[in-house]
């Protein structure tokens, strides 16, 4: 056999193998299911989940106030409902914290949830407050304009040259992180005159110093046109805010 022959063998034998390939990848094919068929048959039917209805339970609880701003608003709430005015008790309270903060006393909240020990209270504990719904409100609000008046804390740092009327001084000094309107607000002495601020709007960190004598008032200083010098030695020098709460005091020295 020369190699002509040879090489014609090779191809025959090629396309022999090359078409016995095809062949046996047909049938297959030919035999296999198809997919879309077996899904639809071995593929369970979908069941309906029945699920419960919810239905909606609606607690009607008494009326919660807490040292926050929000219990404000929650007491006005209750107001037009009639609801009982409740107390959770904080971290830190204490019965007489408590009856101060809503203008009652420590005997009518212990009569009122018939505590046996007036001493112990705990936090999260639930209170009656033996007082009105708009009293409640009241006393939110004046203690909310409290507590911001504190966190601000203007204060009195000293009184500069008492008994001489021509240059003493009050300095009112704002040690808080906000700004302070001191509108309302009244620096006093007890048992004595009393001046009462203007629209003095004293940022973090100023000052402002209110003078005995008479001048024209200015950003820096104030003047209480005083016809008599106004601090003297053992005199208490009182810082008021608007609601009347005493937020400094300071004796000279």
């Amino acid at each position: 056999m020369n190699r002509r022959q040879l090489t014609f063998v090779i191809v025959v034998n090629a396309l022999v193998s090359l078409a016995i390939v095809l062949l046996v990848t047909w049938i297959v094919e030919m035999r296999r299911p198809d997919p879309e068929v077996l899904a639809a048959r071995y593929t369970p039917p979908a069941q309906a989940v029945l699920a419960p209805t919810a239905t909606a339970t609606v607690d009607v609880l008494p009326t919660v106030v807490g040292p926050a701003d929000p219990a404000v608003a929650t007491v006005q709430a209750a107001a037009a409902t009639g609801e009982q005015v409740v107390y959770v008790v904080q971290s830190g309270d204490s019965l007489l914290g408590i009856a101060s903060r809503y203008g009652t006393t420590i005997d009518a909240i212990v009569q009122a949830n018939s505590l046996a020990n007036p001493d112990f209270v705990f936090s999260g504990q639930r209170l009656i407050i033996p007082v009105s719904v708009s009293d409640a409100a009241a006393a939110e609000t004046q203690a909310a304009t409290r507590e911001a008046a504190v966190q601000a804390r203007p204060e009195i740092q000293t009184v500069e040259n008492p008994g001489d009327l021509a240059r003493e001084a009050v300095l009112v000094v704002n040690q808080g992180d906000d700004p302070v309107n001191l509108r309302g607000w009244q620096l006093t002495r007890t048992d004595g005159p009393t001046y009462t601020f203007g629209d003095v709007q004293l940022f973090a960190g100023s000052s402002i110093r209110v003078y005995s004598s008479d001048g024209d008032d200015n950003t820096v200083a104030l003047y209480w046109a005083q016809d008599a010098p106004v601090w003297s030695t053992g005199s208490v020098a009182r810082l008021l805010d608007a609601t009347g709460a005493e937020i400094d005091r300071n004796e000279v020295p």
